[in-house]
């Protein structure tokens, strides 16, 4: 046998060695770019949860530019990579542009994601994760043969549109930001709030954390029960309506306070246009009520600039009497806040201008017996059954609705209108739940005291 025949079937070893290489190069970049760092996403994704087709394929794009990097870029990559994607989602999660997650994220110490199920699962998936990466990412991934490259692009592509067909049912209720030149209204300007302000009664405006418009009948009948009871008819003449919403809470409180599509960051001064500063023009008092921390989403800082004299967070609250409610958000329970109210109402000397924002229905809501929401029922037992989460709201809503209403017909409480109007619809991650209410609209009560009398001016 010549010698060049020997080396035939060494050559053809060789070829065969280097396809080989090629494929495990290949399969693991798949692993470490685009399954990995999706992973901890998939269960969420699989019911329906907010369309992450973007994501999967800057996955795939950064892993092709990070793919022959040394050993730490690509690790340091890989970690600014995963960082991103996870204030990504939760910033359509929560309908909030993904720079308002820097502004609290000093203060995560003070929430309690720990309470919730759904979160230590989540961080458990992703720490797996990232240690999993973080060992294969020891592997070469520097395949460059072009049927590679093309295999890359098909399966990023794939995935990315395996994940827009299972969001595609709620893909509007996600990353809700106003556009520009978006129509404006708000419950303060249907129900013209500020002709309500005279200087005869006090007003009152609550906005009611992830309180949106049901769509089914039966859970619309039950959130009309909820506020609108037989008890308050006689006092209240009650009407009810929705408005249209945008982002999240703190643009739920500009829309509602100030009557214009933004967000807090806009506020860098004093700002006369917003119901605070009008009505404290006309000789209001004005006060902000809120159950949790005076520095999140740096209400200490712009609600004084839209007019608000007097703070009331949750400190303050716990101080004057209210229990303290565990949850993801743990602050004073919104069911003692009404009682806190009508004390300063009743002891008014000047028209008040009282604005209270709920916390404890702030999703995720936990199962806790202090809440009130541990075996939930009153919805049926199907809906109690299948949508739990749900059931746990509807059950704190009602809380407050009732300690308002009990508040507000005590026979001290002096005549005030009361506006009611939702944030934004509530942000499940269960995709079934989020159908169950309305992706752009969120409901109003307006309660119009009946009587004649006025509240008293300062001797």
């Amino acid at each position: 046998m010549s010698t060049a025949t020997a080396t035939i079937p060494r050559i053809e070893a060789a070829r065969d060695d280097t396809r080989d290489n090629e494929a495990r190069l290949f399969l693991n970049w798949l692993v470490c770019w685009v399954l990995l760092p999706n992973l901890p996403f998939l269960p969420i994704s699989l019911m329906g949860g907010p369309p992450r087709y973007a994501d999967i394929v800057l996955c795939g794009v950064v892993g092709l530019v990070a793919r022959r990097f040394g050993y730490w870029l690509r690790a340091g990559t890989f970690l600014a990579l995963i960082a991103y994607l996870v204030l990504n989602f939760i910033a359509r999660m929560f309908n909030m542009a993904i720079t308002m997650i820097f502004s609290v994220i000093g203060l995560v110490t003070d929430i309690q994601p720990a309470a919730s199920g759904e979160y230590v699962l989540g961080a458990g998936l992703l720490a797996v994760m990232i240690l999993a990466a973080l060992v294969l990412l020891r592997k070469r991934t520097d395949f460059g043969k072009p049927k590679w490259l093309l295999a890359a692009i098909g399966c990023v592509l794939a995935i990315a549109g395996a994940d827009y067909a299972l969001s595609r049912g709620t893909m509007g209720a996600y990353s809700r930001l106003a556009p520009a030149g978006a129509p404006f209204s708000s419950a303060t300007t249907q129900t013209d709030f500020l002709t309500l302000a005279d200087g005869k009664r006090h007003v009152m405006i609550v906005v009611v954390e992830a309180m949106g418009e049901p769509l089914s009948p039966d859970l619309r009948d039950k959130l009309d029960a909820i506020w609108m009871r037989p008890e308050l008819a006689d006092r209240y003449e009650i009407s009810r309506g929705e408005t249209q919403f945008y982002g999240s809470t703190t643009s739920g409180e500009m829309r509602e306070l100030c009557q214009r599509w933004g967000n807090y960051d806009e506020i860098t001064g004093p700002d006369q246009t917003c119901l605070p500063a009008i009505l404290a023009k006309r000789g209001y008092e004005t006060s902000a009520w809120h159950a949790f921390l005076p520095s999140f989403f740096e209400r200490d800082r712009w609600y004084p600039q839209i007019g608000f004299e007097t703070l009331v967070f949750g400190e303050e609250m716990l101080a004057k009497g209210a229990s303290f409610c565990p949850n993801v958000f743990p602050g004073a329970c919104d069911r003692d806040v009404p009682g806190l109210i009508a004390d300063r109402l009743t002891g008014a000397q000047n028209p008040q201008f009282i604005y209270w924002l709920t916390l404890n229905s702030h999703l995720p809501v936990i199962e806790n017996a202090e809440l009130g929401t541990r075996d939930c029922k009153g919805l049926g037992a199907e809906t109690d059954g299948d949508f739990p989460m749900i059931c746990r709201m509807f059950t704190l809503w009602e809380s407050a609705a009732s300690a308002l209403a009990k508040a507000v017909t005590r026979p001290d409480f002096p005549p005030t209108d009361i506006l009611i109007v939702g944030d934004h619809m509530p942000p499940f991650t269960h995709q079934k739940s989020r159908l169950k209410f309305d992706a752009e609209h969120v409901p109003w009560i307006l309660m119009r005291y009946r009587g004649e009398e006025e509240v008293r001016a300062t001797p």
